[in-house]
């Protein structure tokens, strides 16, 4: 998931190009302002999922789970290393 401050910045980003107070994002997000000032603060650890995700839709950004959910233990066969190395070769 993305970290607290990629969230951050995208809210903050997006409330601004949308001319938006934090109390018209709250309202329009159906959310409090304090929860707004918490995930623009980078404070989200005890904010829903789907409130970021209310959030952010109300900011024109979308939530994406990429790897979606699967039991524990489960191994899909990604390898993370070979994937980074595929990106970025010996400069990693």
């Amino acid at each position: 998931m993305l970290l607290n401050e990629d969230i951050a910045e995208r809210v903050k980003e997006g409330r601004r190009e949308l001319g938006m107070t934090q109390g018209e994002l709250a309202k329009q997000a159906g959310v409090s302002r304090p929860t707004i000032a918490r995930i623009e603060g980078g404070r989200a650890e005890h904010v829903s999922l789907g409130t970021v995700e209310r959030v952010l839709n109300a900011t024109n950004w979308d939530l994406a789970i990429d790897r979606g959910v699967r039991p524990k233990g489960q191994d899909d066969g990604f390898d993370i290393e070979a994937y980074l190395d595929s990106l970025y070769g010996n400069a990693r």
